[in-house]
């Protein structure tokens, strides 16, 4: 592994801190008596790729991922395989004359230089992420006969997995059982991406073992889908982790979901409501009483909307209550149930139970059947503030889908206050480059009305050590906001349906989810690429 000063030093030239945080970073871990890499990987909380990355963009040399160690096994062999396991340097193939070379460390000339005389050819160096670089090495080189090797530990790779995926900032871990082995992935931002090389069977059922054993299920099953959980801690940071696997036709394939790990900071200033929509969702949770709805497909954060909403709301003199499915993150002053899977505890039983003990607000993780929308809009009416989720498309879509779960309209029409459909689009690093879109590129996202001018400026993704060159980082929602007011109650009342509903919001200037992204890629948040399949 590089030498922490070189990586710091990267770091900073690539803007990925400011230079003075390097000496800070440096004096911490030596007081600390800890790695400064991890001091800075958990300061700045970017994966240790971050660094490496950097390092390869001061030095002008390519960044190799997991996918790319992929070894031509003559040359490999005629490698020291005490020099190749020891340093984690791993010759690939030819490129020309030169033979192209994965390393961690560019500046170890001594085990650089042996290479090239072994190999007799000059070395073309790449560098790569010293965990994927250990992988692959351990795939591909076999240790000296006789020659003791540090044995793969599942404890300890499952603990820096977790570690890596908080600092990824990601939502799932992925282990998938595959013909070539188990392939670890991490959702980030949405998206899936590989983490290190596939492992083989004897440390996959090692890992799936481990992970089962903290999840409290039966290790001996696996002919079974079970589900479970853990809190996982490290350092000063602490999560709950919700387990399933399911048997596969290559093995067992388990999921973590990491509860909680992005909601706990997120407030509605930052989640991508405009300036209006972000007042007047205010306005409605200043209301006494009555219902706000959250809706859209699952994955589109309508449960880090609510979180954000309940902390917006929260005060002392208020009784917040809620029933999730599950609890992903426990907020301070508040009461919070989670829906028990053995059914003794459901949304309907548990909200009819909490009316009972004097609340003020009240959350639904999901309105989901009949009974739990009766509830809600009854209780919604008789003095409460309900703030719930809902599965529907489209805003105007919401008052319809409660009539369709059995709600009364004029029901609906004196309870709604408001109803807000999101998506999540990936937001853009700040390496975002700027160029230009056309009108053909905008009027799909909005129709014909969008391209009035022949190219409008706007940015796309680029790519940078901090991003680990996706050119994205984040999310942030678009929005599509139905306000309740007299005109719209009067509609809902007489049955209106979704169409008609959103007609007279859209005379009224709300605008829809598509008009929204085009905000947000004018303003440079997002790309035309994301807002185009937020539309979708």
């Amino acid at each position: 592994m590089s030498n922490p000063p070189a990586l710091l030093r990267a770091a900073a030239g690539t803007g990925m801190m400011r230079r003075p945080a390097e000496a800070e970073i440096l004096e911490e871990a030596r007081r600390t008596r800890r790695d400064p890499l991890e001091v800075a990987t958990e300061r700045l909380r970017v994966p240790r790729e971050a660094f490496y990355r950097a390092l390869a963009r001061e030095r002008g040399l390519p960044f190799l991922e997991a996918a790319d160690l992929v070894v031509d096994a003559a040359l490999v062999g005629r490698a020291p395989p005490r020099l190749v396991l020891r340093k984690a340097v791993l010759p690939l193939r030819r490129q020309g004359e030169a033979v192209l070379v994965a390393t961690a460390d560019p500046d170890d000339a001594a085990t650089l230089e042996t290479l090239r005389r072994v190999l007799d050819a000059p070395l073309a160096l790449a560098i790569a992420d010293p965990g994927a670089l250990q992988a692959a090495v351990r795939r591909h080189v076999r240790a000296p006969e006789g020659e003791a090797v540090a044995a793969w530990d599942a404890v300890s790779f499952l603990d820096d997995l977790l570690r890596q995926a908080w600092l990824h900032r990601a939502s799932d871990v992925h282990l998938d059982p595959q013909e070539d082995g188990l392939h670890v992935r991490l959702r980030v931002d949405g998206r899936l991406m590989p983490f290190g090389g596939a492992l083989g069977q004897e440390e996959a059922q090692q890992l799936l073992s481990r992970v089962k054993v903290l999840g409290g299920l039966d290790i001996a099953e696996r002919r079974e889908p079970q589900d479970g959980g853990f809190q996982h801690r490290h350092e000063e940071q602490a999560f709950d982790v919700r387990l399933a696997t399911i048997p596969t036709r290559h093995g067992e394939r388990a999921t973590l979901r990491l509860l909680g790990v992005e909601t706990r900071e997120l407030t509605l200033e930052v989640l991508g409501f405009s300036p209006d929509d972000l007042r007047r969702f205010r306005l409605a949770l200043d209301e006494p009483h009555g219902m706000v709805l959250l809706t859209g497909p699952t994955g589109s954060g309508k449960t880090t909307t609510l979180y954000a909403a309940l902390r917006e709301v929260r005060a002392p003199e208020l009784n917040i209550m809620t029933v999730e499915d599950p609890v992903e993150f426990l907020i301070p002053g508040i009461t919070q149930i989670g829906v028990d899977r053995a059914g003794k505890v459901t949304f309907a039983r548990a909200l009819r139970s909490l009316l009972r003990h004097d609340p003020d607000v009240l959350m639904v993780g999901e309105v989901r059947d009949e009974e739990t929308a009766d509830v809600a809009v009854k209780a919604a009416m008789t003095g409460h503030l309900v703030l719930a989720s809902l599965h529907a498309n489209r805003a105007a879509g919401a008052p319809a889908r409660l009539v369709d779960l059995g709600c009364e309209p004029f029901l609906v029409s004196a309870t709604l206050r408001a109803a807000i459909a999101q998506r999540l689009v990936r937001r853009l690093c700040a390496c975002r480059a700027p160029t230009t879109a056309g009108a053909a590129a905008l009027a799909r996202l909005v129709g014909s009305e969008g391209g009035r001018d022949n190219e409008r400026p706007v940015f796309e993704p680029a790519g940078c050590p901090a991003c680990l060159g996706t050119g994205y980082r984040g999310r942030l929602a678009v929005v599509e906001a139905l306000w309740v007011d007299e005109a719209v109650a009067a509609l809902v009342a007489r049955g209106a349906g979704a169409d008609e509903v959103a007609r007279l919001a859209r005379a009224g200037g709300a605008p829809t989810l598509a008009e929204d992204a085009l905000r947000k890629v004018l303003d440079g948040s997002t790309s035309l690429a994301e807002a185009l399949e937020a539309r979708a």
